[in-house]
């Protein structure tokens, strides 16, 4: 099964549209097939989900829900539940690329692509964790957003 991916924009910013997040959700439901085909975490749900709910939030709104769940008051870039809702900081995103010399709308699809990934059952909190979901990560988020 194929999850309906769907893009809310819960954040006053310029830059953040209802037309960038309908840019978003269309790469995004290209992209799920060819990440469902990927190997499977330990932990994936992805493919049993009927819709992922994709919202993307300021930092304060963020980092909220990081103390909440997580007990971490900071903002971060993606909180990704598994009964299909991901978060996604659009303050970080622009903060990151800023610093980094990257394109601020990637850096937010990237973000999504990384809560997907989570879902298809890729971890993070070790190095070679953190490299296998990169290595699946990248391409997709390369090839369905590329920056420019």
């Amino acid at each position: 099964m194929q999850p309906e991916i769907e893009v809310y924009v819960n954040a006053e910013r310029p830059w953040v549209t209802d037309g960038l997040a309908g840019r978003f959700q269309a790469a995004l439901q290209r992209l799920v097939p060819e990440l469902l085909q990927a190997p499977q975490g330990p932990d994936h749900v992805l493919s049993t989900l009927p819709a992922v709910e994709i919202s993307i939030v300021d930092d304060e709104t963020i980092a909220a829900v990081h103390a909440e769940f997580l007990d971490d008051p900071s903002p971060t870039d993606a909180i990704t539940f598994h009964h299909g809702e991901i978060l996604v900081s659009c303050d970080t995103a622009e903060r990151y690329a800023q610093e980094h010399g990257l394109v601020r709308e990637q850096e937010l699809f990237r973000y999504m692509v990384h809560g997907l990934t989570h879902l298809h059952g890729y971890l993070d909190y070790e190095p070679e964790d953190r490299a296998a979901l990169f290595a699946v990560q990248e391409p997709l988020v390369e090839r369905f957003y590329p920056a420019g």
